[in-house]
């Protein structure tokens, strides 16, 4: 089976789908959720480009979907057509962050990393996060001072609402007498924060926003 399209193209396919099962459990019209049904095939279909045919045949199975059960069901079928984000070993996270010493990065499976457009992990004794994605054909890693804020409030990667914290970098200006620093309001769980980002060009916003690249 091809995988052709990457986690935040499948979360959006996963939110329309999750549009039409709601719609179900909240409606009765046969107008308004087959209309509903055939807006959520259409977005979903446009979200990634050269959809290989059983693909676009699982897409157009969103129309079946009247309750959880479907939902997770065609959530699985779905699941086995995403690239996996690139497992990132203990040697590239040193050539990532070379100053940083004894740096734990958790380990992730396959089956996790199809969710994820990014690695994010809290790191309490040093009250810091590290994020680490694929551009340009690499891995590039940066982190940031973070501290969660134990509130609530709007993610500025995946525009969702959940506890965050202010993710704040630090750039050395040429002379290194100077610095600025950078930052914005991001989930405090990179991982619930994977599952709602369908869009990458979002994260890569932040990641020019706190690096001004």
């Amino acid at each position: 089976m091809q995988e052709s399209i990457t986690s935040s193209e499948y979360h959006f396919i996963l939110r329309q789908a999750r549009n039409v099962m709601n719609g179900h459990m909240h409606a009765n019209d046969e107008d308004v959720l087959a209309a509903v049904s055939q807006m959520a095939i259409e977005r979903a279909e446009q979200s990634a480009a050269n959809l290989p045919v059983e693909l676009s045949d699982v897409i157009r199975t969103i129309g079946t979907i009247r309750e959880r059960e479907d939902f997770d069901r065609f959530k699985e079928r779905l699941l086995s057509f995403v690239s996996p984000m690139a497992e990132v070993t203990d040697q590239e996270v040193k050539k990532l962050f070379p100053k940083v010493k004894n740096l734990r990065m958790p380990k992730f499976a396959e089956a996790v990393r199809k969710e994820l457009t990014y690695l994010g992990w809290n790191d309490p004794g040093t009250n810091r996060k590290y994020i680490v994605f694929e551009e340009d054909g690499g891995l590039t890693g940066l982190y940031g001072q973070f501290r969660p804020s134990g509130k609530k409030g709007v993610c500025s990667i995946c525009s969702g609402i959940d506890e965050t914290g202010m993710f704040l970098t630090e750039t050395r200006h040429a002379g290194g007498e100077t610095y600025t620093k950078r930052g914005n309001y991001i989930c405090t769980d990179s991982m619930e924060c994977n599952r709602r980002l369908d869009d990458r060009k979002r994260f890569d916003q932040f990641i020019g926003s706190v690096t001004n690249s």
